[in-house]
């Protein structure tokens, strides 16, 4: 009688352990369960009274989110993750459809892509890093640029206006009156008091150009710059209205080049300065050369923009540090640094510009030596009664 007892209490026993075994491996632990559970009993709750556990659950939400956080595979099924999930996908960015021919500027995931519309479809044509742009590019970012109110202040005499047949655009021109470096001969001409600023806006790290149009940058890909006196900046070839080989041939090798050699001056001793070549400037002007940049030998820098150094443009001219490009570089140079390309060569890559710095009033007017490829900008002179223009 007393081993049955036994083993009808054995048999009991091992029932009720198989029933616990059974309920605990229906279902995996939830989350959010176990911290409602845990809530309650902080706030000594049975769990009976719903009002309780409504607002123990609500207390939990927040707990449970960041459990979910860390444990995404425990969210990946349920509710919360599958709306997320929808909700993602609803805000992708999907590229508008294009037109072949445009160019674009994308930044994401630490790059900035300069894009083409081939074939219906944008196609990257070079990247950077957007943290290795010049620091200036917070003012594209911003929106942040500089009042340009002031720039031909310091000049006491009379500022014309002429307007670009090609685009409409209107530039303050003026009577400059110069002397030679050596003061022995004194000149007039009508000269631009601004940086030209014609032809298609692309974007910097573009690596495929069209010789059927004029094309510029615009500082920090910021139009806003080309179009508030900066002007543009361009390529020598570019900027001497040349096919785009001319920035890396001499032009006296190339048939698509060697016009411009026909347009040197005949002024002893500085056939290569005194280039009378229109290049992308309009009818009736030319890009100005070294030999009337010779004749600027007075404070032709404006009063703003430089760091230091500021000029007084008492002459007129409103020269600005307007920057310059390096192929597969950034832009650099503004309010330090200003470069303006004449129309003679130095070699198959090399050109010359006229450059100014914020560092001393003193133009290196002889030209200084820059690659053909970077980017700078353009001053035109008008042909008409300046007397350089006809030797």
């Amino acid at each position: 009688m007393k081993i049955f007892a036994n083993a009808l209490a054995l048999s009991i026993l091992l029932a009720l352990l198989a029933a616990c075994g059974d309920e605990s491996s229906s279902s995996a632990p939830d989350p959010i369960g176990e911290i409602s559970s845990s809530s309650n009993d902080d706030n000594g709750s049975s769990g009976k009274d719903k009002d309780a556990s409504s607002s123990s659950q609500k207390d939990s939400k927040k707990s449970s989110s960041s459990a979910a956080e860390k444990n995404s595979s425990s969210s990946v099924s349920g509710k919360n993750s599958s709306s997320s999930v929808v909700e993602s996908s609803s805000s992708i960015e999907i590229d508008p459809i294009c037109v072949d021919g445009d160019t674009s500027i994308k930044d994401g995931y630490g790059q900035r892509r300069y894009r083409t519309c081939r074939n219906g479809r944008w196609e990257t044509d070079s990247s950077a890093r957007l943290d290795s742009l010049d620091s200036l590019a917070a003012i594209e970012k911003n929106k942040e640029h500089p009042n340009m109110d002031s720039l031909f202040a310091g000049y006491n005499g009379k500022y014309f206006e002429f307007e670009d047949p090609r685009d409409g655009r209107k530039y303050k021109y003026l009577k400059f009156e110069g002397r030679s470096e050596d003061f022995d001969a004194f000149t007039t001409f009508y000269v631009m008091a601004e940086n030209l600023n014609y032809g298609k806006m692309i974007p910097s790290g573009m690596t495929k150009f069209d010789d059927s149009v004029t094309e510029k940058l615009c500082y920090v890909d910021d139009e806003w710059f080309c179009d508030n006196h900066f002007g543009g900046l361009y390529t020598w070839a570019e900027a001497m209205n040349l096919p785009k080989v001319c920035d890396s041939v001499a032009v006296d090798s190339n048939d698509a080049c060697k016009a411009i050699t026909e347009k040197r001056g005949s002024y002893p001793g500085e056939e290569y300065l005194n280039i009378i070549w229109q290049g992308i400037c309009p009818d009736g002007w030319h890009i100005m050369n070294q030999r009337e940049w010779k004749y600027a030998n007075g404070d032709i820098r404006s009063k703003i923009l430089w760091e230091e150094n500021a000029g007084r443009n008492s002459d007129g001219l409103a020269i600005i540090p307007a920057g310059f490009y390096y192929p597969n570089d950034v832009f650099k140079g503004v309010k330090e640094y200003g470069s303006v390309w004449v129309s003679a060569e130095i070699n198959d890559t090399d050109a010359y510009i006229i450059s100014f710095t914020s560092g001393s009033n003193k133009t290196r007017l002889n030209g200084s030596a820059s690659q053909k490829r970077s980017f700078s900008s353009v001053r035109c002179v008008m042909d008409d009664d300046n007397p350089l223009a006809k030797n």
